[in-house]
């Protein structure tokens, strides 16, 4: 079943579950209503009310709900955690938020001392030995689509039935795509471009994602781009949506538009300087845009706000491969 055919499915439950049948508004009388959704993973999570004290435990899900003008009580941010920086894109709306360090280990532990209502976490998080703990904490809802990285326009949808604000997820939806169309609107010549996405994490090892289908992929494909076809190529032979790739395979990078996610300034030079680098077409046609550990989660796992930030990081780039 594809990912909008089973997204249909668990907010056609969800809808039926709390009277927002479509052609109705949501009023007063049901804006709290209970909701119900059907995951892929088999679960029914039932939402007895609207939530007031939601924790969230995955980057897409906290900038989600804060789209919808909600703070959670609690999150989880890979950025603060991996860097001590929090994600551009919130600016200061989690100031009176706790943030759930998984370092300090016992996370049922913290997330129980905020008292949730409800609690949502990226699909990988079932795969945590303290999964168990924390969704018996409150109605916790994981992947919605089956998928590495839930498509963020499904996650707003999501948000927007659980919240009982169905024409606000319609409008945060709207917004930002808007924003991808003016991109491409600004830079027709992106159509049929190649692009390659990659992340340095040693002096010799890069990660590299090869599925077009991928939710960090999606960005690139509604602007007419296509993953680069080493890449592309590769990912059919060993069926990983992302896999490692060694310095001397910097050619399988070549593609018009190169974006490359390092942890330190210097790996970023280390990569300048490795044999095949200054050959590849992105980097001689200008068209390289380098981002830290943060501002590629805004990629990686794309969500309303993060979207027109990292745009506006990539819009050299796309100029000049567009040119």
């Amino acid at each position: 079943m594809t990912s909008r055919l089973r997204l249909g499915a668990l907010i056609a439950s969800a809808l039926m579950f709390a009277g927002l049948l479509a052609g109705c508004s949501s009023s007063d009388d049901e804006a709290g209503g209970q909701v119900q959704l059907n995951l892929p993973d088999g679960r029914s999570v039932t939402i007895p009310e609207t939530p007031e004290r939601i924790v969230t435990l995955g980057d897409q899900w906290t900038d989600v709900v804060l789209s919808f003008g909600v703070t959670p009580v609690g999150y989880y941010d890979y950025s603060k955690s991996a860097t001590g920086e929090m994600q551009p894109w919130y600016g200061e709306k989690l100031a009176d938020a706790t943030f759930v360090d998984p370092t300090k280990g016992d996370d049922a532990t913290t997330i129980a001392k905020l008292d949730p209502d409800l609690i949502f976490a990226p699909g990988f998080a079932s795969n945590s030995p303290e999964f168990q703990q924390i969704e018996k904490l409150a109605p916790t809802v994981n992947s919605i689509s089956g998928q590495e990285i839930d498509p963020w326009q499904d996650m707003v949808t999501v948000m927007g039935t659980v919240l009982h604000e169905p024409e606000k997820a319609k409008q945060i939806i709207d917004g930002a795509k808007a924003k991808i169309a003016a991109v491409g609107e600004e830079n027709p010549g992106l159509n049929g471009k190649t692009y390659a996405f990659a992340f340095m994490y040693g002096n010799d090892q890069l990660s590299v994602l090869g599925d077009e289908n991928d939710g960090a992929a999606k960005l690139f494909s509604e602007l007419g781009l296509k993953m680069a076809p080493k890449l592309a190529a590769e990912y059919q032979r060993t069926g990983q949506p992302r896999f490692g790739l060694s310095t001397e395979n910097i050619p399988m990078l070549d593609a018009d538009v190169l974006v490359v996610a390092t942890a330190t300034p210097q790996q970023a030079e280390t990569l300048r300087g490795l044999p095949g680098y200054k050959n590849l077409k992105a980097v001689k046609g200008n068209a390289v845009t380098f981002m830290t550990q943060s501002q590629i989660t805004g990629l990686n796992a794309p969500s309303p706000n993060s979207i027109p930030y990292v745009l506006d990081l990539l819009e050299p780039s796309f100029a000049a491969a567009a040119a």
